[in-house]
């Protein structure tokens, strides 16, 4: 590094939909940042590539900062050793890739990973919503749901990387399919598909909604958020659709929070932006199916850094491992 540079980080959110690259300061400021739809590739080699690509163009932007590490976040779990990526759902070409040591040929840089919600959780909790509390409950809302864990202010994952993988809690033991292998984990109710095909199978009891003239025009128009956009202009079969996934949303959080006791949840991910339609139903289930916990539904809040978490999350990883390291 020149005397003329100043340190940053690099973080890489690897979603099943999306990939956001950012550089941040030592103090998690954003210096820069890109968002793109997660290519098509037909291998993992080439999908890393792209992913490098992208980092570089980032790079690109921020004149006077050199990285001095790259984090990355996957969408699943990892090895233990955490240089492996182990189980991802929604991104099943990166199963049993090493994916650090890639971007370290590549990049010529340390790299360390972790799953995606865990990023997310160490962004909030280092720079976001849940920086004045000690023990954190986030959980991503997206193609798929994930989960984070805070205690005693640090990340916990477990010995086997697994602790906070809130989406694949059963909800019903006869319950649809889920792509971890398994029937009725909450990311079978609540992940982006099954958001969609909840409202599409809704529309024969609403012929009147607004939803049925995207979904006659084109089915690949109707998404999350224009579920959510539809509910908030008062759409009847849109506004059940938000509070049948707030219902199950909460339900998965009243069996997180008797595990955990949480100080407080943090939501984030692409339909957690739906805002105050799905926000409600989940407080209310909370509220409702939680009486033994103490816990306050209020604090049942938004990321602060929205969509932006994983990717800041990532790139904390580089100080954390840091400073650790010192």
């Amino acid at each position: 590094m020149s005397p003329a540079t100043l340190p940053a980080a690099l973080g890489i959110d690897v979603g099943g939909t999306t990939c956001a690259v950012c550089l941040i300061d030592a103090d998690g400021g954003l210096i820069a940042d890109v968002s793109r739809p997660t290519p098509e590739a037909d291998s993992a080699e080439a999908l890393l590539a792209a992913f490098a690509e992208t980092a570089r163009e980032v790079m690109g932007r921020a004149a006077g900062y050199e990285p001095v590490g790259l984090g990355i976040g996957v969408p699943g779990t990892v090895s233990p050793d955490e240089r492996a990526a182990r189980d991802c759902p929604n991104l099943t070409i990166l199963n049993g890739v090493r994916v650090p040591e890639f971007f370290e040929r590549r990049m010529g840089m340390p790299v360390w990973m972790q799953n995606d919600a865990y990023c997310a959780t160490l962004a909030e909790l280092r720079y976001g919503a849940g920086r004045d509390y000690a023990n954190v409950l986030l959980v991503t809302l997206g193609t798929g749901v994930g989960g984070g864990i805070a205690l005693d202010n640090k990340v916990r994952r477990g010995p086997r990387q697994i602790m906070g993988e809130i989406g694949h809690m059963i909800l019903d033991l006869n319950g649809p399919p889920c792509n971890c292998g398994t029937v009725g984990c909450a990311e079978a109710f609540v992940g982006k598909q099954a958001i969609i095909n909840r409202a599409l199978c809704k529309l024969a009891a609403y012929p009147d909604s607004a939803l049925a003239q995207y979904a006659a025009a084109d089915r690949d128009a109707v998404t999350p958020k224009l579920i959510a956009d539809l509910a908030r202009q008062g759409d009847e079969m849109c506004l059940s659709v938000m509070s049948d996934i707030g219902l199950y949303i909460g339900q998965t959080l009243c069996n997180a929070i008797v595990m955990c006791d949480p100080d407080i949840i943090l939501l984030g991910g692409g339909i957690a932006g739906a805002g105050e339609v799905l926000f409600d139903p989940v407080r209310r289930t909370v509220r409702e199916r939680t009486p033994i916990s103490g816990f306050d539904p209020a604090k049942v809040l938004p990321c602060a850094l929205g969509t932006k978490a994983g990717a800041v999350g990532a790139a904390a990883l580089v100080w954390e491992h840091s400073q650790a390291e010192q």
